[in-house]
């Protein structure tokens, strides 16, 4: 098939193997005609189709679409948390050039530095921090955000998400990738049979029951990737509750806050429908997550089993510590003027903090949902 040392397509010299999966086989390559990019940069990652595991022509024509539709796919993102590609990075190797049908589906990409999470976990036998989490989940999102729209990845998991040295995560592997058609937007049951692809423990249930896929199926494998971080266990082996199908995990992640597991739950709901709606939704949480918590209060917006529509609470602006400080100069100023004290620079300038003080506390109060969906839509649209 492919050795190290050997010559590809005229441009690529195989250098090591990196990996090897139930569809194809990973190598790292050198591509003698970047001259362009750094000595870095010229190392890249070529993954190659293993047709030979399949006998049968129907399961192979259906590896070989799977596969060109991951190609297709990454030439069209352009996020740094996706491996990136060039449009003429797929291709077709004759290995055998005594038999020109024999050739293999080729694709080269970037490389990207760093470990696996699951990597990661198992290198430093260490589960990650709240703080830790609360990064990795927002990075993610926007990464989602990005393959949304189109796609669904369906193979999310630890082994399909690398971390650069710097802290940024890519998430990799789009091998299961599949179109995001209209009854997927509209939420239509579907009869059609699709290739049920996952890794099981991560796999939601409308893929394993029903073989259908939704946005919600990707938040559920995100959900459970983060039991994985979070526990250092393998979500398989948690039981489920009985009468809700949730996963019972929580007593192997002690160190994490009530509000964050309340979210990991909701991400992972049995039901798909229980589930976040979209990417948004889920960044709303994680600011209002974030704000509250810094606040010492009890998160507001966790979606209950009782299906209840998530409603933003309306910040009333004498919690604030805007409206505290204005009550209490309120209180001084009444003091000052009940004495007889007369209409001085000074007590004029405190009516005037005063009262602007009370207006933007006001406004903060009544404008502080659509602030909070405002910056949910910038971080999803920042690159990160």
């Amino acid at each position: 098939m492919i050795h190290i040392g050997q010559e590809i397509h005229n441009r690529y010299q195989v250098i090591k193997k990196l990996g090897s999966g139930n569809f194809s086989q990973t190598f790292e390559v050198e591509d003698w005609l970047d001259i362009n990019s750094s000595q870095s940069g010229k190392r890249k990652v070529l993954k190659v189709l293993k047709l030979s595991y399949f006998s049968d022509s129907n399961t192979r024509e259906k590896v070989v679409e799977l596969f060109q539709r991951e190609v297709e796919v990454l030439k069209q993102l352009n996020h740094p948390g996706i491996p990136r590609v060039e449009p003429d990075s797929y291709f077709r190797f004759v290995a055998n050039k005594n038999n020109q049908e024999d050739f293999l589906h080729c694709l080269v990409m970037e490389k990207i530095d760093g470990l696996t999470l699951e990597d990661l976990l198992v290198q430093t036998n260490q589960i990650i921090t709240e703080e830790q989490a609360i990064d990795w989940l927002k990075q993610l999102i926007v990464i989602l955000n990005e393959i949304h729209p189109k796609y669904l990845h369906r193979d999310i998991k630890p082994d399909n998400i690398m971390i650069r040295p710097n802290g940024q995560l890519v998430l990799i592997d789009f091998g299961a990738v599949k179109a995001l058609t209209q009854k997927y937007i509209i939420q239509q049951q579907s009869t059609s049979q699709n290739t049920s692809i996952g890794t099981l423990g991560y796999m939601p249930p409308e893929i394993i029951n029903e073989q259908e896929a939704y946005p919600q199926s990707d938040f559920f494998a995100l959900g459970r990737t983060f039991v994985r971080l979070l526990s250092g266990k393998h979500p398989s082996d948690f039981p489920k509750d009985s009468q809700t199908g949730k996963l019972i995990w929580r007593n192997e992640a002690t160190h994490i806050s009530e509000i964050l597991l309340n979210l990991i739950d909701f991400i992972m709901e049995p039901y798909w429908q229980n589930r976040p709606k979209d990417n948004q939704t889920i960044m709303l949480y994680l600011i209002d997550y974030l704000i509250n918590n810094n606040r010492n209060h009890h998160y507001r917006n966790i979606k209950t089993p009782e299906n209840r529509r998530v409603k933003h609470s309306n910040y009333n602006f004498i919690n604030s510590g805007l409206g505290i400080f204005s009550l209490v100069l309120n209180f001084v100023l009444l003091g000052l003027l009940s004495q007889g004290t007369y209409l001085t620079p000074g007590v004029v300038l405190l009516l005037f903090v005063v009262l602007s003080i009370l207006s933007i506390s006001l406004v903060f109060s009544l404008e502080f949902p659509l602030l909070i969906k405002r910056a949910s839509k910038l971080l999803l649209s920042r690159k990160l």
